[in-house]
């Protein structure tokens, strides 16, 4: 979710005029976007097949009773859900029939706007869709070092049936890392001088990112407040797309990532930051090491099958608490600037649904407002969430849901 500020009156133009404005400016923008990025335009046909049939993406404008400000005063989870884009999907089958791409624009009575983009995660990733965003954003202002999307990867990696996506398989792993019960999704805002300490604090086995960093110390708060004390596991992406010779191109378009994963067990390990640090930074070392090239090619597949099998072993033990991660800084986020300035904020919306009764441990980051700061975004069982909200460590580095202001 991108937000924008309202506009400066100097023109005197009225908030519908305004409005009606950016409505066709992002309109005309996106239509120019697709024609270059045409798979996004697609609906899913099947589990391996997008069916580009000019349908277009899903897009719907909303009107919201409220001033911009307001919510970014104390955002609020419930609210910000309803800014999300929600489709029907055909029964039994969820994936049939769905959309690549959703967008949902908000436009607030002072003339601000939200922009809300989905992909479908199986056709691109966290990376593709910030691709897509900034290249919206590039020909809606006229850009004129626009940067052309690559979608090479379709060819370096062609498509195997023999590996369509098996129901059989998600429930395996899932039903290990899904729980049950209430949870609670809080935001921490770590600056940049409390990341500077934090990651000096990290860094005493080895140096380590601030990213690291801050995934090590929730990590941390998270174990010490968890009812259970047993073995648990932090899943952390990492993108691929330097990790192949020759590289692929920056702007590359799919699913190109590969998995990190650490371990730690509070009966045999220490439970201080850097040490947990370490642990992620040599899993993410580890994941990066080995040959990528295997993956290429019309016998891709086997190694892929091996890295699956590998996953399927270490998510189907029930005794273990997992961590899903994902990192979005760095990413762009703050770029996408369609004529009308850089986003004043930007945050994700698959961690909102606190009302329904499943839910995985899971932290995103993502820059903060200043761009040199780190927001996560944490859900826990709210049990464990009340805790870790009152960890002394914690707060004396974060600020829990301060306005982005």
């Amino acid at each position: 979710m991108f937000f924008y500020q309202g506009h400066n009156n100097n023109n005197r133009k009225s908030i519908e005029d305004v409005i009606l404005e950016r409505s066709n400016h992002l309109k005309q923008s996106l239509s120019e976007t697709l024609t270059r990025m045409h798979p996004f335009a697609g609906k899913l046909a099947s589990e391996l097949h997008v069916d580009c049939n000019d349908v277009g993406v899903y897009y719907v404008e909303t009107r919201v009773d409220d001033q911009l400000n307001n919510l970014l005063k104390e955002p609020d989870n419930k609210f910000l859900k309803r800014l999300i884009p929600i489709v029907d999907s055909v029964p039994n089958q969820p994936l049939v029939g769905c959309y690549v791409s959703m967008v949902q624009v908000n436009f607030f009575n002072c003339g601000g706007v939200s922009i809300t983009i989905q992909h479908n995660h199986k056709f691109a990733d966290a990376r593709s869709t910030m691709i897509f965003m900034n290249t919206w954003a590039a020909i809606a202002r006229r850009d004129t070092n626009q940067v052309y999307p690559n979608f090479v990867s379709s060819s370096m990696f062609p498509q195997n049936p023999k590996l369509a996506f098996s129901p059989l398989w998600y429930l395996t792993i899932s039903s290990a890392y899904i729980k049950h019960g209430k949870s609670s999704t809080t935001r921490f805002v770590f600056n940049a001088l409390a990341l500077k300490e934090l990651k000096a604090k990290a860094s005493k086995h080895q140096p380590v990112s601030r990213v690291v960093a801050v995934l090590a110390l929730l990590w941390k708060c998270a174990s010490i407040e968890s009812t259970q004390s047993k073995p648990s596991l932090l899943h952390m992406p990492v993108d691929i797309r330097q990790q192949f010779s020759p590289l692929l191109p920056d702007y590359s378009i799919g699913n190109i990532k590969s998995g990190a994963v650490a371990r730690f067990d509070p009966s045999a390990s220490n439970l201080d930051v850097a040490s947990m640090a370490s642990r992620i930074k040599n899993a993410i070392s580890d994941s990066i090491s080995e040959s990528f090239e295997e993956l290429k090619g019309v016998n891709g597949h086997v190694k892929f099958v091996e890295s699956l099998r590998n996953s399927m072993e270490m998510f189907s033990d029930f005794k273990t608490e997992y961590h899903l991660t994902t990192s979005l800084c760095n990413s762009g986020s703050k770029e996408a600037d369609f004529g009308w300035g850089k986003p004043v904020w930007f945050c994700t919306g698959n961690h909102l649904n606190e009302d329904v009764p499943l839910f995985t441990n899971r932290v995103i980051l993502v820059d903060s407002c200043s761009g040199d700061g780190i927001e996560a975004w944490v859900t826990l069982e709210k049990q464990v969430m009340d805790g870790v909200k009152c960890n002394a460590e914690l707060l004396s580095y974060a600020s829990v849901n301060p306005s982005p202001l």
